[in-house]
């Protein structure tokens, strides 16, 4: 053997031994040190969803987040739909079945690209690499960081199968926006299921991991759109979409019409504060998940109709009243919203304004009257903790001697608060109302007088609302609950005569027709109760009712308490009630409450409260009312009219049938015993006036109207001047010169006359 050759052969051998000890050690790499790395820690702990909300029927309204704020939804591979998943491995890991963790062509690629580049343009990590990554603690990048993710991605590959580590790896995928898990990030960005995806969405959620916030598509839309086209175009090179499917998929817009409306929470508030009382599991609410869906298109709507009015605001509660299952909960009409999205109207306390005085005239039923019994809707003047005060109707009109009936449902201020004083008084509604769920209203009856009768207490329409189902319920309380469980048994709080009487007066259209137009959004196809109210300056309006079945309330306004412009609760909330009652029933057929056993109809004259009996009701003034035994009023007497049937009117009354309010001289008439005592005086024209004929005037200004603070029945007369009279009414001609113009009540033997001058301009 030559040197040479001895040579050439031992160096053979060391490149045999070479190769052999690098054969060896990467066997040991590839097969055996992965064995000395753990599986990631987080493959010990499978991802959990958040607490699980559904609705009453099991259907799904909310995963909430977990402890590090965010939506995950676990799923099984074979729930991923196929497309999906192609895309993914599209845009993560094209050779993913065929690899064992580790995709070396991929890496010679890269490096070569990085080193084209000068700098990392791409990266080579598989998706048990990226798994690798995901299911371990945050750790800064580095060499020892990659080795460690690579030894852990061949250990899983040797003992996962890859369908087990792809689905590992979805539910650790960060879509971006709090959304762990290709389930949470379909219902966050489309609001689908993952089942209903398209090709393009599936190819926008496969972008996203490699940039969640670089790639976030409500903030980059053109970022988010060039990745979701990149990834297509991969899929049709490896064969994995059609070209047509393709080229349809690269025309379809990011998001679809309504997306941003399909995207947004069914029930925040709800789910706000199941979070809040750190709630976890399957939490199965009251929720009805399609009428919740509907209130809140409802809500948007009307709020849409009235931005011109400086409305920002909404709150709907809807309550099953057998059960006082809350089946509706809208917070605001937008948890977005700058104006305080954010806060829930249902337990916010605002001014209930009149949609307290059904519960006035209920304590007024159990303490003797009946929806008969008259009233004095006339200016008056009350006492209060904070002195004398004098309030006025919304439509500042007196209506004279009003029946509860038409008080209640004309929503006049002036009677419901003299049925308060009268029937029970503050102290005894505030209990009332304390019983009915309505505990926010602090300090004593004092401090509220007769005032709580019209609004100057705060509460909450959940509170409000359930106090209304006890109504609907005949005088049963029920807490309302947002959460199923067991049954709470009824407590009884007012007696079913008293729910029935105002449920069948806030059901009557007719009667309120005197001061509230017959609305058009107001005529549902079933009987049902309502009551609307609006607080001072239009700050919050109401509209609260009920059928047999089901409650809804509903609140309009503004939460930082800036007045609305001129919307009143028939403009406001009750468009929006309407709205929500017939959707409420949509499935469910309506019924209203009837009549207490042991309650009669009876015929009364609607101006006295009184029954017919003897003495025959003339048929203008008849009605026909319900009462119990207990309420029954007294029969209508003769002392009752004067001798042309005009029924008696006591002293209340003088100021109010003086006055150019009273409109019903002919049906009415002030007891002659009665009369105030205040001195007679004639108001027009005023003793030692100077009038003047003015030729521009139609009859150059002669014809003047008198009046006096005298009741009906005052006679009018002047020596020199012509005075036509019919009835209570009466007009002098004027002319140059002076007079004197006398009146006289004959009955009351009063007289005053006044003085004046009248020439021509």
């Amino acid at each position: 053997m030559t040197r040479a050759f001895l040579k050439g052969l031992f160096k053979r051998k060391n490149l045999l031994r070479a190769a052999g000890g690098l054969a060896v050690a990467w066997l040991l790499a590839w097969y055996a040190v992965p064995w000395l790395f753990p599986l990631p820690e987080g493959l010990l702990h499978p991802e959990e969803r958040g607490a699980l909300v559904l609705d009453r029927d099991g259907a799904r309204i909310a995963t909430l987040p977990g402890p590090d704020y965010y939506h995950t939804e676990p799923v099984r591979l074979q729930e991923v739909p196929d497309m999906l998943l192609k895309a993914t491995l599209a845009a993560e890991d094209k050779r993913f079945f065929s690899h064992g963790g580790a995709d070396f062509l991929a890496l010679a690629r890269a490096v070569a690209a990085n080193a084209a580049g000068g700098e990392v343009v791409s990266g080579a990590s598989t998706i048990t690499q990226q798994l690798a990554k995901n299911a371990n603690p945050p750790v800064p990048r580095s060499l020892p960081a990659k080795a460690r993710e690579f030894f852990q991605a061949r250990r899983m590959e040797m003992s996962m199968s890859k369908e087990a580590i792809l689905e590992s790896y979805f539910n650790r995928l960060d879509y971006g926006n709090l959304r762990r898990g290709p389930a949470a990030a379909a219902r966050f960005y489309f609001g689908r299921e993952m089942s209903r995806l398209s090709l393009a969405q599936c190819a926008l959620l496969a972008g996203l991991p490699q940039g969640p916030s670089f790639l976030n598509p409500l903030r980059h839309p053109e970022r988010a759109l060039q990745r979701r086209n990149l990834v297509l175009r991969r899929m049709r090179e490896e064969g994995w979409a059609t070209d047509g499917m393709v080229d349809r998929a690269l025309l379809e817009p990011l998001f679809s019409v309504g997306a941003e409306e399909d995207r947004r929470p069914l029930a925040p508030h709800v789910t706000a504060a199941l979070m809040h009382a750190g709630r976890t599991g399957e939490v199965r609410t009251t929720l009805d998940a399609s009428l919740q869906r509907g209130a809140l298109e409802i809500v948007k709507r009307e709020l849409e109709r009235l931005k011109g009015h400086h409305v920002t605001q909404a709150a709907v509660v809807v309550a099953e009243n057998a059960t006082g299952n809350i089946l509706c909960l809208v917070g605001s009409a937008d948890r977005s919203h700058p104006a305080g999205g954010l806060l829930d109207g249902t337990t916010l306390r605002r001014s209930p304004g009149s949609a307290l005085k059904p519960f006035v005239y209920a304590q007024a039923f159990v303490l003797g009257a009946y929806p008969g019994t008259v009233l004095p809707d006339v200016p008056t003047t009350y006492r209060s903790a904070h002195g004398l005060e004098a309030p006025q109707n919304y439509n500042r009109a007196y209506m004279g001697p009003i029946s509860i009936r038409q008080a209640l449902a004309c929503s006049q201020n002036i009677p419901a608060m003299r049925a308060l004083g009268t029937f029970g008084g503050a102290a005894r509604l505030l209990k009332l109302l304390n019983n009915l769920g309505i505990r926010g209203i602090q300090g004593d009856a004092s401090h509220y007088g007769l005032g709580l009768a019209i609004g100057n207490a705060e509460v909450s329409l959940r509170e409000l609302t359930g106090a209304y189902a006890c109504l609907a319920r005949g005088g049963a309380f029920l807490p309302l609950k947002l959460e199923q469980g067991p049954s709470v048994p009824e407590r009884p709080v007012l007696p079913p005569e008293a729910c029935f009487l105002t449920a069948d007066i806030l059901a009557d259209r007719e009667a309120r027709l005197a001061a509230f137009s017959d609305a058009e959004v107001m005529n549902l196809p079933f009987r049902y109760a309502c009551k609307t109210g609006t607080s001072s300056d239009f700050r919050d309006n109401w509209c609260i009712g009920f059928t047999r079945e089901i409650t809804v309330g509903v609140w309009v306004g503004n939460f930082d308490a800036s007045p609305m412009k001129q919307v009143g609760g028939m403009a406001g909330a009750a468009p929006i009630f309407a709205g929500v009652m017939k959707l409420a029933h949509r499935n469910l057929p309506p019924s209203f409450s009837r009549a207490v056993p042991g309650m009669v109809r009876i015929r009364i004259d609607a101006r006295t409260g009184r029954r017919e009996g003897a003495l025959r009701v003339p048929q203008a003034h008849a009605r026909e009312e319900w009462t119990s035994l207990e309420t029954m009023p007294q029969e209508a007497t003769a002392g009752d009219y004067d001798a042309a049937g005009r029924a008696f009117l006591d002293s209340r009354y003088t100021e109010w049938f003086t006055s150019p309010s009273c409109t019903a001289r002919d049906a009415y008439c002030l007891l002659p015993g009665t009369w105030s005592g205040e001195t007679p005086r004639i108001l027009v024209p005023a003793d030692g006036s100077r009038l003047v004929l003015d030729p521009e005037m139609p009859g150059m200004g002669r014809r003047l109207k008198l009046r006096s603070n005298l009741p009906a029945g005052a006679v009018w007369s002047s020596p020199t001047l012509t005075i036509v009279q019919y009835g209570d009414e009466a007009t002098v001609l004027l002319e140059p010169g002076a007079h004197v113009i006398t009146v006289r009540h004959p009955e009351l033997n009063l007289e005053q006359r006044a003085s004046v001058t009248v020439r021509e301009l």
